[in-house]
C-alpha cells in the first residue's frame, strides 16, 4: 500500500484518519493515539518539507506484527506499535545530520554553514523512549481540554445531519405524539400499508356504486373533449388522438370495449361551437382628442368572420388610462384563420354651437383652439356610422391562432387605421385584454357548477398519478396537461378559474397525501393577483376561501410537527414554501370584502410553535432521563437535554427563524428560546450545586479519582452548553435577558471554577515532577532542540489557557481574577520545572566525567528556556493583550477600561508584566547558575587535558579538538544564538582559568622561561581558536575578558627574560615618577636631545637634594646609563663630578650616547642615579630620575642644547617590593636577577636622614 504526500506531517501529524486507516489496514483494529502523540498534535508543530518534495511512504508489517511506515528517498522509517495501557507508540527514526566528534574542521565555520540552512522547527517526531508520560494527571488537563473540541464537532455533525434523541430520530404519529422512526426519508411520505389501504379505496370508489356512473360521465365527456378540441392545440391533439385516448382509459380504468362505445357515441354528436370569450379590462396611454386634451375612450369590436355583429363597451369619462373590466362572447368560425377587431373612439355627445363655445375656457393650448374650430363649423364626418362627432383613437388587430386554448392575458399595441402604412406610427398607447376560447356547451360564464366538475376530473388526473406513482409530486404528463386545458375550454373556464380549481384539488389531495409544498406557491401567486385585480365572483371567492381556511389549519399543524418534517423533508425549503404560501393567504385575506376570518393566524402559529415545542421537550426529557438519581447521572441528563435543545436553537436560526419572521413577522427563536430557558434551569441548577463540590473531593480522593474526573468533566461540558446556549440570547433586549432563568448562569460554577483552578495547579506540579524523573534529555527528534518533559510542562500550560479561554468567563472583574491566579500558577509550575531540571542536572553532573559535554547537559538548558518562552505567549491569548502603541487591545480589558478606566486595565497589565519577567529572571538566574555548575564540573577534566598541552606542544590539538568537539555539539543542540554564546563563554572562561592556575602551579615550581613562553604560545593558539585571532583586544564585551587579561600579564612577566622584566620594573618606577608633582629626595635637572645617530644628555643641576653627611650638607654627583642596557652594549655608563658639600649642586656636564635611529623610538630609558660620595666605603643612594626616549626632544638642526627646554624630575627611591621584584627574586639561578634584586632591596631599606 502507498500514500503520496508533499510533507511529513501529513503522516505523522495532521493526517491522523489515513494512519487509522493504515493501523486497521495491518491489525484489524483502530488506531488509538497515546497521550503523547496526541500532545504533540494538538501543539501543531509538525516538520514541513519543501512544497516541490513528494515522497511515497510504503507501510509494511515488521516480525513482530508492528505497522513499518518508510520513505526510501530520505532513509527514514515509522513504526506503529502498541504501548502501555493500550496505547499506540509512533517511533520515527531517520539518518540524521550529527557531527562527528572526529570530524575535521573549526565549529566555527559549522556556525556559518548552520545559520544557512532553512530548517523546519515547527514539528515534533517522538520516540518511544521518549513518549510522554500518561497518568491520572496528564488526563486530567485531555480531558478538560477536549471537552470544548468534541462540542464543536457534535454541533458540526448536528449541522449536517437531523437532529437525534437518545440516538433515534423524533416523529410525531398521526394522535401528535412523538416516537422512534428510522434514518430520515427525501420527504413526507405514508407508510407502505396506508398507502395500499389509500389505494384500494380510490379504485373501490371509483368501480362502485354512484361513483362509477360519476365516472362513465366525465369519461365520455373526455372523450368528446379530446375529439373536438378547440383553440390552436387542436391540430396536435387531433395528430396524437390515440395516445390521449390511452391515458384516459387508464385514468377511468376503462376497458377496450366500452371505450370503442363511448368513442362511437361521441363521433354522432355534434361538434361544438366556438366562441371567443374577450375581457376587456384597461388600456394605458391614449391620446386626447378633446380640447381639453382628454379623451372619452369606448371600445368597438368583433370578429372577421361575423362584421355585422359588433359588441360595444361603455365610455371612460376624461380618461386616458380608462379601466373597463368588461366581457364579451363573440362566436368565432375558423380560429386557425379569424382575426379579432377592436377600435377604439372618443366619445363626443350632441352639443348646440353655444355649448361647444363654452368649452373655451377650458382650453390649454393650440391644438385645443382647432379642435373647437372644427366641432362649431362641423368639418368632421363620421368613419364608423354611429356617430360623426365620435373621433377614431386606434385599433387593435389580434389573429385567433395566437390564442392558446388555456387563455391569454396581456397588452397590445394600439395602432391606426392603416397599420402597414410607411408613414411614421404615432404613439396611441396599449390594450389591455383577456382572451379565451370556449364552446357552445360551457353552461354560461364564471358558473361556480363548472368549476365543481373540473375539480372532480382533475381529482381523477391526480388519483391515477398517484396510483402509478408513489413518490408523485405534482409534475403531470403531456396528455394530461393537454385534456385538461380542453376540459377547462369546454367549461368555459379561464385561466386564473382554472388556477382557483387547481389549488382546491392539490390541497384536498395533500390531505391525504403530502405533495412538494412547492407545487402550491406558484398557483398561490396567480390567485393572489386575480384576487388583487377583482376577477373572481362571490361564489367563486366563497369557493376560494373555503379551500384557504382548511390549508392555514393544515399549516398551524404542519408548524406544531415542524420537527418531524425537518427529518421526512429533503430539508426545511418545503417549510418555507408552506409558510411563504401561508403568508400569501393572510396577505388575500387582507382584502376580502367580508370580515377576514384568518386575521389570527400569527397567534395560532406561535400557538403551534409553543405547543410543538412543548411536546418535543417533554419528549427529550422522558428519553434521555436514565434510572438512578445520583449525581452524575442526573448531570449527564442535563447535558444531554441541553445538548438536544441547542441543537434545535441552530436549527432554528439557521432555517426556521427566518422561515417565520420573513412571511409572517412571528419571533419563531425567542418563543423556543424561553422554553428551553425555563426547563433547562429547572433541571440544571440543582444538579450543579450538587455535583460542585462533589467532583473535587473525589478528585482529591485516591479511590475515586476516575469518577471525580468524569464528574468534573460533565460539569465542564454543562457549563461550556450553558455558554453556548446564553450567547444565543445575544441578539434579544437586555431587558428580555435579564428575566431568563439562566441569566448569571455562571455564578452556579463559581466554587466549581475556583477549585477546578486550585486541583489543576496540583496536578500540574505532580505531574511534572514525574516527568522530569522519568525523562531522559534526549531531543525529542531532528527539529526540536528541547526533551519531553519540557513538551509536558508546556503542554499542561497550554491545556489550562485552553481550558480557561473556552469557560469564556462573562464577569471582567472575576475574569481578571483568575487569569492572575492562573498566570500565577503558571509562573509557580515554571519555577517549579526549573527547579525539578537543575537538581536533575546537578546529578547529572555528578557523574560527568571525560570533558566531554553531553546532549543530556544541553537539552536540560534548553528546556529551561523553551518553557521560559512558553509563558509570555499566553498573556494576551488570556485576554490581556495590548496594541503597537500600549493600549487595551482585548475584550477584558476594554471591559474593565470601561468600568473603571483604562489607568485601572493597564496597572493589572503591568502586574502580569511585572510577574512574567520576574519568572523569566528566575529562569534565567538557574540557567546561568546552571552554566556555573557545568563549569565546575567540567574543571578537572579541562584542567588534565590544559597540562597535557602545556607540558608537550604536541598536545594542543588534543586540547583543542575537545574544545572543537564540545562546541559542535553545543551549536547543533542549543535552541539558540544565546545558549550558544552562553555555553561558548563558559568553555572560553573555563580555558583561561586552567591556563591561569596552571601558570601559578608553574611559578611555585620556578620554571624557567621557556615554559613559560611555550604556554604563551599555547594562549595565543586558544584565543585563535575563540575568539578568531591571536591578540584580541580585551575589553569590557570581551567573553573572558578578564580571565585572559590575568593569563597574559603573568605570562608576560614570567615568559619574559631577566632584562625584560627589569626593563618593565623600571618602565613602572618612571610611571610612578610622572604622578608626582614633588619629591621629598629633590629633583634633577636636565636637557636631552637626539641629534643624528646621537642622544646629547646635559646634566645642569639638583636641588633640595637629601642631608647624607653629619654636617647636614652631601657631596652629590650624578650617574647616567642608558636601559635596557642590552640593547646599548658599546654605551658605557657615564658620571659627572662630584660637588661637595652642596644640596643644590650645579654640574652643567654633557654627554654624547651613540644610539641607532632604529632605537631612538623604542621604550629605553635615561637613568639617572644620584649618590653622595664618601672617601669610606661605597657612595651611598640619594634617588633616581628616569627620561623615557618619548619625552626627548628630535634633533633641531644643531647640536647646542641652549635651545632645548630643561627637564625637572623628581626624585624617587624604590619604596616596597612589588610583583616583577618578587618575580627577579624567585630566578635566584640568574646572576642578572640576582644582581638587580640585590641592589633594589638595599636602595629600599635605605632611611631618610
Amino acid at each position: 500500500m502507498g500514500l503520496k504526500m508533499k510533507s511529513l506531517s501529513t503522516l505523522t501529524i495532521k493526517d491522523v484518519p489515513s494512519l487509522r486507516t493504515m493501523r486497521k489496514t495491518f491489525t484489524g483494529s483502530i488506531l488509538s493515539i497515546s497521550h503523547s502523540a496526541r500532545t504533540l498534535l494538538r501543539m501543531n508543530r509538525s516538520p514541513v518539507f519543501p512544497e516541490n518534495d513528494q515522497r511515497t511512504v510504503v507501510t509494511t508489517p515488521d516480525d513482530n506484527g508492528r505497522t513499518v511506515l518508510t520513505m526510501p528517498a530520505e532513509n527514514m522509517q515509522t513504526t506503529i506499535s502498541s504501548g502501555k495501557n493500550g496505547s499506540t507508540v509512533i517511533s520515527i527514526k531517520k539518518e540524521c545530520g550529527v557531527t562527528s566528534e572526529n570530524e575535521k574542521g573549526s565549529w566555527r565555520r559549522r556556525v556559518v554553514a548552520n545559520n544557512r540552512k532553512n530548517r523546519p522547527m515547527n514539528g515534533i517526531k517522538r520516540t518511544e523512549e521518549n513518549t510522554r508520560i500518561r497518568d491520572e494527571n496528564a488526563e486530567f488537563f485531555d480531558e478538560f481540554s477536549r471537552i470544548k473540541d468534541r462540542l464543536d464537532e457534535k454541533n458540526e455533525n448536528e449541522r449536517r445531519r437531523p437532529s437525534s434523541i437518545a440516538g433515534n430520530e423524533a416523529e410525531l404519529d398521526a394522535e401528535g405524539r412523538y416516537g422512534t422512526v428510522p434514518r430520515p426519508r427525501p420527504r413526507l411520505r405514508q407508510t407502505a400499508q396506508l398507502k395500499k389501504f389509500a389505494k384500494a379505496a380510490r379504485v373501490v370508489a371509483i368501480l362502485t356504486g354512484e361513483a362509477a356512473k360519476k365516472a362513465e360521465s366525465l369519461y365520455e365527456e373526455a372523450l368528446y373533449y379530446a375529439y373536438f378540441p378547440i383553440g390552436p392545440d387542436a391540430t396536435d391533439i387531433s395528430s396524437d388522438k390515440e395516445e390521449l385516448y390511452k391515458y384516459l382509459r387508464s385514468v377511468f380504468s376503462v376497458s377496450e370495449g366500452k371505450h370503442e362505445a363511448y368513442l362511437e357515441a361521441v363521433k354522432e354528436k355534434t361538434a361544438p361551437r366556438v366562441l371567443l370569450k374577450l375581457g376587456l379590462i384597461e388600456a394605458r396611454n391614449l391620446r386626447g382628442k378633446d380640447v381639453r386634451g382628454t379623451s372619452d375612450p369606448y371600445c368597438i369590436t368583433w370578429t372577421s368572420s361575423n362584421p355585422s355583429h359588433k359588441s360595444r363597451s361603455t365610455y371612460k369619462e376624461t380618461d386616458l388610462n380608462p379601466v373597463w373590466k368588461e366581457n364579451f362572447v363573440l362566436e368565432v368560425r375558423n380560429p386557425a384563420a379569424e382575426m379579432l377587431h377592436l377600435e377604439l373612439y372618443d366619445y363626443d355627445p350632441e352639443q348646440s354651437v353655444v355649448e361647444r363655445l363654452g368649452q373655451i375656457s377650458e382650453i390649454k393650448s393650440m391644438r385645443g383652439f382647432g379642435k373647437l374650430f372644427k366641432d362649431v363649423t362641423g368639418i368632421r364626418s363620421s368613419s364608423n356610422g354611429t356617430n360623426q362627432n365620435h373621433e377614431f383613437l386606434g385599433s387593435v388587430i389580434v389573429p385567433l391562432k395566437s390564442v392558446p386554448a388555456s387563455g391569454i392575458e396581456r397588452w397590445y399595441l394600439i395602432e391606426g387605421k392603416n397599420p402597414d402604412a410607411n408613414k411614421s406610427k404615432k404613439n396611441r398607447g396599449e390594450l389591455r385584454l383577456h382572451l379565451a376560447l370556449t364552446s357552445s356547451n360551457a353552461k354560461g360564464l364564471y358558473t361556480l357548477p363548472a368549476m365543481i366538475k373540473h375539480e372532480q376530473f382533475l381529482r381523477y388526473i391526480y388519483d391515477h398519478e398517484i396510483r402509478k406513482d408513489e413518490d408523485w409530486f405534482g409534475m403531470l404528463p403531456a396528455e394530461a396537461r393537454q385534456i385538461i386545458v380542453q376540459h377547462a375550454c369546454h367549461h368555459g373556464l379561464t385561466s386564473y378559474e382554472s388556477d382557483l380549481v387547481r389549488w382546491k384539488s392539490l390541497f384536498d389531495i395533500n390531505l391525504h397525501r403530502a405533495l412538494d409544498p412547492l407545487q402550491f406557491l406558484p398557483i398561490l401567486e396567480r390567485i393572489k393577483r386575480t384576487v388583487e385585480e377583482e376577477k373572481y365572483s362571490a361564489d367563486q371567492e366563497e369557493y376560494l376561501w373555503h379551500a384557504m381556511e382548511k390549508f392555514s389549519e393544515y399549516c398551524t399543524e404542519i408548524t406544531r410537527k415542524h420537527r418531524k418534517i425537518h427529518y421526512e423533508l429533503a430539508g426545511p425549503d418545503q417549510l418555507r414554501c408552506l409558510i411563504k404560501c401561508l403568508s400569501v393567504v393572510v396577505q388575500l385575506d387582507k382584502k376580502r370584502n367580508n370580515p377576514p376570518k384568518l386575521s389570527d393566524i400569527k397567534e395560532r402559529m406561535q400557538v403551534a410553535v409553543l405547543s410543538g415545542t412543548f411536546e418535543w421537550m417533554q419528549y427529550v426529557i422522558d428519553t434521555t432521563r436514565k434510572e438512578g438519581s445520583d449525581v452524575s447521572t442526573r448531570l449527564e441528563h442535563a447535558v444531554s437535554l441541553a445538548n438536544n435543545a441547542l441543537a434545535d436553537l441552530r436549527r432554528a436560526l439557521d432555517h426556521y427563524n427566518v422561515i417565520f419572521c420573513e412571511f409572517l413577522n412571528a419571533p419563531y427563536f425567542m418563543l423556543i428560546y424561553q422554553i428551553f430557558d425555563q426547563k433547562l434551569a429547572e433541571i440544571s441548577h440543582p444538579v450543579v450545586q450538587e455535583a460542585t463540590g462533589l467532583f473535587a473531593d473525589l478528585l482529591l480522593d485516591g479511590s475515586g479519582k476516575k469518577e471525580g474526573l468524569t464528574l468534573g468533566a460533565a460539569l465542564f461540558e454543562l457549563y461550556l452548553l450553558l455558554q453556548q446556549f446564553h450567547k444565543l440570547s445575544t441578539p434579544f433586549p437586555e431587558e428580555t435577558i435579564s428575566q431568563m432563568s439562566l441569566y448569571g448562569y455562571n455564578r452556579w460554577f463559581f466554587s466549581a471554577i475556583t477549585k477546578w483552578l486550585q486541583i489543576a495547579t496540583i496536578k500540574a506540579l505532580n505531574l511534572i515532577e514525574k516527568a522530569v524523573e522519568i525523562d531522559t534529555l534526549k531531543q525529542v527528534d531532528a527539529y526540536h532542540k528541547y526533551s519531553t518533559s519540557a513538551v509536558d510542562c508546556v503542554q499542561v500550560f497550554h491545556q489550562v489557557k485552553t481550558s480557561w479561554k473556552q469557560l469564556g468567563w462573562p464577569n471582567p472583574e472575576e475574569s481578571l481574577a483568575y487569569v492572575l491566579k492562573i498566570l500565577e500558577d503558571i509562573c509557580r509550575c515554571a519555577d517549579f520545572y526549573s527547579v525539578s531540571i537543575a537538581t536533575k542536572f546537578n546529578k547529572m553532573l555528578q557523574e560527568h566525567t571525560g570533558g566531554k559535554i553531553t546532549e543530556e547537559i544541553l537539552m536540560a538548558v534548553n528546556n529551561l528556556i523553551f518553557v521560559r518562552d512558553s509563558i509570555e505567549p499566553l498573556v494576551p491569548e488570556l485576554g490581556l493583550s495590548l496594541t503597537s502603541d500600549g493600549r487595551p487591545n482585548s475584550a477584558l480589558l476594554r471591559a474593565l477600561a470601561s468600568l473603571h478606566n483604562e489607568a485601572v486595565a493597564m496597572s493589572h497589565v503591568k502586574t502580569v508584566q511585572a510577574l512574567i519577567a520576574n519568572c523569566a529572571e528566575t529562569i534565567e538566574t538557574r540557567v546561568s547558575e546552571m552554566w556555573d555548575e557545568f563549569g565546575e564540573a567540567m574543571m578537572p577534566d579541562v584542567l588534565q587535558f590544559t597540562r597535557f598541552a602545556c607540558d608537550n606542544s604536541d598536545n594542543r590539538d588534543l586540547l583543542l579538538d575537545q574544545y572543537d568537539i564540545n562546541l559542535n555539539m553545543a551549536k547543533e543542540r542549543l535552541s539558540s544564538d544565546d545558549l550558544f554564546q552562553q555555553c561558548l563563554t563558559v568553555h572560553c572562561e573555563l580555558a583561561w582559568k586552567a591556563y591561569c592556575k596552571i601558570v601559578l602551579e608553574k611559578i611555585e615550581e620556578k620554571q624557567p622561561p621557556a615554559l613559560f613562553q611555550n604556554i604563551s604560545n599555547l594562549v595565543k593558539s586558544t584565543c585563535l581558536f575563540f575568539y578568531g585571532i591571536e591578540d584580541p583586544e580585551i575589553t569590557e564585551e570581551l567573553m573572558g575578558g578578564a580571565l585572559l587579561k590575568e593569563v597574559q600579564s603573568l605570562l608576560d612577566i614570567y615568559a619574559a627574560e631577566t632584562w625584560q622584566i627589569i626593563h618593565r620594573y623600571l618602565i613602572n618606577r618612571q610611571e610612578q615618577q610622572q604622578d608626582l608633582a614633588e619629591s621629598p629626595y629633590g629633583a634633577l635637572a636636565v636637557k636631552a636631545m637626539f641629534s643624528g645617530t646621537n642622544l646629547f644628555i646635559e646634566v645642569l643641576n639638583a636641588r633640595k637634594l637629601v642631608k647624607m653627611d653629619i654636617g647636614g650638607k652631601a657631596d652629590p654627583y650624578v650617574k647616567v646609563r642608558l636601559e635596557p642596557s642590552i640593547r646599548y652594549p658599546e654605551n658605557a655608563k657615564e658620571r659627572t663630578k662630584v660637588v661637595k658639600n652642596n644640596l643644590y649642586p650645579l654640574f652643567d656636564e654633557t654627554f654624547i650616547f651613540p644610539v641607532a635611529p632604529a632605537l631612538q623610538k623604542g621604550d629605553s630609558l635615561v637613568v639617572f642615579t644620584v649618590k653622595d660620595y664618601d672617601l669610606v666605603g661605597s657612595s651611598e643612594f640619594m634617588g633616581e630620575a628616569f627620561l623615557h626616549f618619548r619625552d626627548v626632544v628630535r634633533g633641531l638642526g644643531s647640536e647646542d642644547l641652549k635651545e632645548v627646554n630643561q627637564v625637572v624630575m623628581p626624585l624617587t627611591r624604590p619604596t616596597e617590593s612589588n610583583h616583577l621584584l618578587e618575580t627577579l627574586e624567585l630566578r635566584s639561578w640568574d646572576r642578572l636577577a640576582k644582581n638587580f634584586v640585590k641592589r633594589e632591596k638595599k636602595n629600599i631599606d635605605q632611611k631618610l636622614k
